[in-house]
């Protein structure tokens, strides 16, 4: 019989119970007998009863251990032998054949993080993460050549680099998921930041490159375009002044003044003028290049920025061109930080007075400039949005470019120079092009 050894144990154990409760029953009405010999056989009965009830929650321990093994990723616990019962022999079995594929997961996903941590580690790009303690708890060899971290620092350490590092890494937010910092060897580290949320804990993940050599090779593409840009200007306005000395000089080289009559005396006038408004435009050309050149020195002072900027969007009907722009702005109340408020006046103007520019042709009711102000961390970043012309795709990387410019008549130096002030005081500004809007981002550190 297949149950023969379970069944035999049931009944075995059920009738040593039995006859335990009979020899009780009959020892209580037995006077003489002695009452430790009652006692003992009470304790008997209950070890009986308790061997019963143990034989049968056998299984059910059994499962509770494996379930915990598995917990404890320990896949060493081993199914019993037969049983005797068919039943939970299947179950013993199932069991089984679930724990040798634990055991096969397992041993693929050690192979796997092996295969992903060599991956990692042979990367050019350091990467590490960070967990809620602010500890280093993965790491691999280019991060810590890059950073001089080690696993299991606390983020602290990359102060050494820039003291608002650590801030940024654990502040940041998705709309400043990376920046640039120089470290003590003159390297230029970017720093990008994604954020690992998991039911235990949020884990940020940051991957730093150093990109000195891009920036040295953009820096020089930059002064390229600059000299170009120079060159283009300068004989813009020296080549037509050029030509009307040429001509101008040419009535009176031959020493004969009879020849000069009212025509050439009229021709000359209009000449000088010319010669007076080309050098003018030159001056005022060099003028914005030593602006561009020679940034005063912030100095910075505790600012209320939601006061300042509540003012310049206050006095901002000076340099707007048209009734129909509807302001929306978001500033809260006293929202402070250290900077330059002249510089940054001088920034907030620029910005706005572009944004107005670009809304100039709009039509009633359509054209909407949007202010807003908040603070995210250790960063305070003001959004100025216009629902106007879009900059286009072939143009977003010119418009920081010393004398890039699009408009008839500009000088091309307002962007790049609100860029070099921002950059000087630690912050920066960025473009961001939503499907309706173009926003200028100012970020304050």
């Amino acid at each position: 019989m297949n149950y023969k050894n379970f069944y035999i144990n049931i009944l075995l154990h059920l009738l040593f119970v039995i006859l335990m409760a009979m020899i009780f029953a009959l020892s209580i009405f037995q006077w003489h007998l002695k009452f430790y010999w009652l006692i003992l056989q009470l304790l008997l009965l209950i070890a009986s009863v308790y061997l019963l009830l143990n034989y049968f929650n056998g299984i059910n321990r059994w499962i509770s251990y494996f379930l915990l093994g598995i917990e404890n990723e320990d896949s060493s616990l081993r199914v019993p032998p037969s049983t005797g019962n068919k039943s939970i022999d299947e179950i013993y079995k199932g069991i089984d054949r679930l724990n040798s594929i634990f055991k096969q997961t397992k041993i693929e996903i050690s192979v796997q993080e092996q295969y992903y941590r060599s991956v990692i580690n042979q990367s050019a790009t350091g990467l590490f993460s960070v967990n809620e303690n602010h500890r280093i708890i993965n790491i691999n060899p280019a991060a810590m050549k890059l950073t001089g971290l080690y696993e299991y620092h606390h983020l602290n350490t990359l102060s050494i680099i820039d003291k608002t590092l650590p801030g940024f890494i654990m502040n940041n937010d998705k709309d400043n998921h990376s920046t640039i910092f120089e470290n003590k060897y003159g390297q230029k580290l970017l720093f990008k930041i994604t954020e690992i949320r998991s039911p235990k804990e949020v884990v940020k993940l940051v991957a730093v490159s150093d990109i000195t050599k891009e920036l040295d090779n953009r820096e020089v593409d930059a002064w390229i375009k600059l000299a170009r840009t120079l060159s283009h200007e300068i004989m813009n306005n020296i080549a037509p002044i050029t030509s009307l000395s040429q001509v101008i000089s040419g009535y009176f080289n031959d020493g004969n003044l009879d020849n000069i009559n009212a025509k050439v005396i009229q021709n000359t006038i209009k000449g000088l003028q010319v010669i007076e408004k080309q050098s003018l435009g030159l001056m005022n050309f060099v003028e914005n290049y030593r602006k561009f050149t020679k940034l005063p020195i912030p100095k910075k002072s505790t600012l209320n920025i939601s006061d300042l900027l509540s003012r310049i969007l206050l006095a901002g009907g000076a340099f707007s061109k048209t009734d129909n722009i509807h302001i929306e702005n978001s500033i809260p109340k006293d929202i402070w930080a250290e900077t330059d408020e002249k510089l940054l006046s001088q920034v907030l103007i620029n910005i706005l007075k572009n944004a107005n520019e670009a809304l100039e042709n709009c039509s009633e009711d359509f054209g909407k400039l949007k202010v807003n102000l908040r603070k995210t961390g250790g960063f305070i970043k003001i959004e100025i949005c216009n629902n106007g012309p879009q900059i286009p795709a072939y143009q977003r990387e010119q418009i920081f470019v010393p004398f890039y410019t699009t408009k008839e008549g500009g000088s091309g130096i307002g962007l790049s120079l609100s860029k070099q002030i921002m950059l000087k005081m630690g912050g920066d500004i960025i473009l961001k092009n939503t499907d309706m809007d173009t926003c200028f981002v100012i970020i304050i550190v």
